[in-house]
C-alpha cells in the first residue's frame, strides 16, 4: 500500500490477544486457523504429482552435474550452464501456510521455501525461541523484525550454504495469558529492537464468572463464509503469485483525507495521548495503510475484481481508521502495563527471594549472591536496591565491625517479621 512515493507498507500484521486463563483462547484460534491448514492440505494433495516431478527433475540435473564434474574433457562453460539450469528450477516442496512452535533456524527454511507465512498460535510462549531460549540467552529477532516489512535477510552458517531471503513476509497472530505479556513488555531485547511496537494489541473484557453453557455456537453460515473467503484469497495468492510486487494507491479524496488525518490528529497525539508509546505511535499511520490495503483486497476479492486495478477509496480509509483507533487505545493500555519503574522490579526480585527462602537474618553480601542476575550490574547497584527496601521498612541493616575477618566490617540485614 503506497500513500506516497517514499512511503509504502506491506499488507502484514502482527497481532497479540492478551486474555486470562479459561478465556477460550484455544478454541477461537483453532477456528481461525483451520481454513488455512485445510487449504494447504488440499492444495498439496492436488499438486503432489507436479511437486514430485519437479523434485525428480532437479535431482536428475544434480546427479548429471556430479557425473559431469568427474568426466574428462568437460569445460567450465559446460558445468556453469548446467548449474544455471539447476538454479533456475525453483525448489518445489509441499507448501506451508501456517507455522506454530518454530525455531529461528526452521523459520528461515520455511520462508525460503514458501516466501510468506502466517504464524498463528494460542500460546505466545514460542516467542521465547527467539529471545534466546535455545541460544544461551542471545536473542535472535532479526527475521521476526524483517519479515514484518519484507526486508532482505541473509543467514550465514558454517554448517550450510548461505540463505538469502529477498522479500520475506510473515503475519503473526498470537494469544497469551497476562503473565506472558508482562514478560514480553518488560523484555529489553523485545522493547529495544522495536518488536513490541510492531504488534497490535487486544485486551478483551473478561466475562469469566458470568458465562453460560447453553449458548448458541457460531452460526454455520458465518463459519462457512469465513472459510470461503480464506479459500478465495489463498486461491488468488497461489494462482497469481509472482516475484513482482504490486502497489495499491489512494484515490484523490482518500489521499487528501489521510494527509489531513495525519497532520491534524496523528502527529499531535505523539506528544499527548501516545507520549508513552511513541515507538508504537510512530508506526500508527503505517498501520492504517496496512489495514487499508487488506480491506481493499478483501472487498475486491468478494466482488471478483483485481485489487491493483482500483484505487483505495475513502470508505475503505474510514473503515481502517475506525479499526486502527481501537488498536491505538489498546496499545496505550498495553504500554501503561509495561511502564514499571526498574527500581521497583529490582526490589520485588529481592523480596521474592527473601520470602521464598524464609530469610530472617542474612549478610548483605550473601543476599547479593542469592539474588545475582542480569538486573543488577554489580554489588553497588544491589546496595541501592537494599537502600530502597530499608527506606520502606522491609528490612534493617546493622554494620558489624570485624565480622568478615581481617578487621573488615560486614553488613547484617534483619528482615521485618511483618514482610
Amino acid at each position: 500500500m503506497a500513500a506516497k512515493r517514499d512511503h509504502t507498507e506491506p499488507l502484514v500484521l502482527d497481532a497479540l490477544i492478551v486474555a486470562e486463563p479459561s478465556f477460550k483462547k484455544s478454541p477461537v484460534i483453532s477456528m481461525v486457523k483451520q481454513p488455512y491448514i485445510l487449504f494447504a492440505h488440499e492444495w498439496n494433495e492436488k499438486n503432489k504429482r507436479e511437486i514430485y516431478k519437479s523434485q525428480a527433475e532437479r535431482r536428475i540435473l544434480e546427479n548429471k552435474l556430479m557425473y559431469l564434474e568427474k568426466k574428462e574433457g568437460v569445460t567450465a562453460d559446460d558445468i556453469a550452464e548446467l548449474q544455471t539450469q539447476i538454479s533456475n528450477i525453483r525448489q518445489s516442496n509441499f507448501r506451508r501456510i501456517v507455522v506454530d512452535d518454530i525455531t529461528p533456524e526452521s523459520l528461515v527454511t520455511q520462508l525460503e521455501e514458501n516466501d510468506t507465512l502466517l504464524m498463528i498460535s494460542d500460546e505466545a510462549g514460542m516467542l521465547g525461541n527467539f529471545s534466546g531460549r535455545y541460544s544461551n540467552n542471545i536473542p535472535n529477532l532479526d527475521l521476526l523484525l524483517k519479515s514484518w516489512n519484507g526486508e532482505t535477510y541473509i543467514s550465514d552458517r558454517a554448517t550450510r550454504s548461505s540463505i538469502i531471503l529477498k522479500k520475506p513476509y510473515m503475519s503473526i497472530c498470537l494469544a497469551c495469558q497476562p503473565y506472558v505479556f508482562d514478560s514480553m513488555i518488560n523484555n529489553m531485547a523485545f522493547r529495544g529492537s522495536g518488536l513490541i511496537a510492531r504488534f497490535v494489541y487486544c485486551f478483551p473484557v473478561s466475562n469469566i464468572g458470568s458465562r453460560r453453557y447453553d449458548t448458541q455456537p457460531v452460526p454455520e453460515q458465518i463459519a462457512s463464509d469465513y472459510a470461503n473467503l480464506v479459500y478465495k484469497l489463498l486461491d488468488g495468492k497461489f494462482a497469481y503469485h509472482t516475484a513482482e510486487e504490486m502497489y495499491l494507491h489512494f484515490d484523490e479524496n482518500a489521499y487528501n483525507e489521510f494527509v489531513s488525518y495525519y497532520n491534524n490528529k496523528i502527529e499531535p497525539q505523539l506528544i499527548t495521548d501516545m507520549a508513552f508509546c511513541k515507538d508504537w505511535g510512530g508506526k500508527y499511520h503505517g498501520l492504517i495503510l496496512r489495514l487499508c490495503g487488506i480491506i481493499h483486497c478483501i472487498k475486491c476479492s468478494l466482488n471478483g475484481r483485481k485489487p491493483e486495478n482500483e484505487s483505495v477509496a475513502i470508505d475503505t480509509l474510514s473503515d481502517s481508521v475506525e479499526i486502527a483507533e481501537y488498536y491505538r487505545e489498546q496499545a496505550i493500555y498495553a504500554y501503561s502495563l509495561g511502564d514499571v519503574d526498574i527500581a521497583t522490579v529490582k526490589a520485588e526480585r529481592v523480596l521474592n527471594k527473601i520470602r521464598s527462602k524464609h530469610i530472617q537474618c542474612i549478610r548483605q553480601n550473601d543476599l547479593y549472591k542469592l539474588c545475582r542476575c542480569t538486573l543488577f550490574k554489580n554489588a553497588a547497584d544491589f546496595s541501592e536496591t537494599v537502600d530502597m527496601l530499608e527506606e520502606y521498612d522491609y528490612l534493617h541493616r546493622v554494620i558489624i565491625p570485624g565480622a568478615n575477618g581481617n578487621n573488615k566490617s560486614a553488613i547484617l540485614i534483619f528482615i521485618n517479621p511483618n514482610i
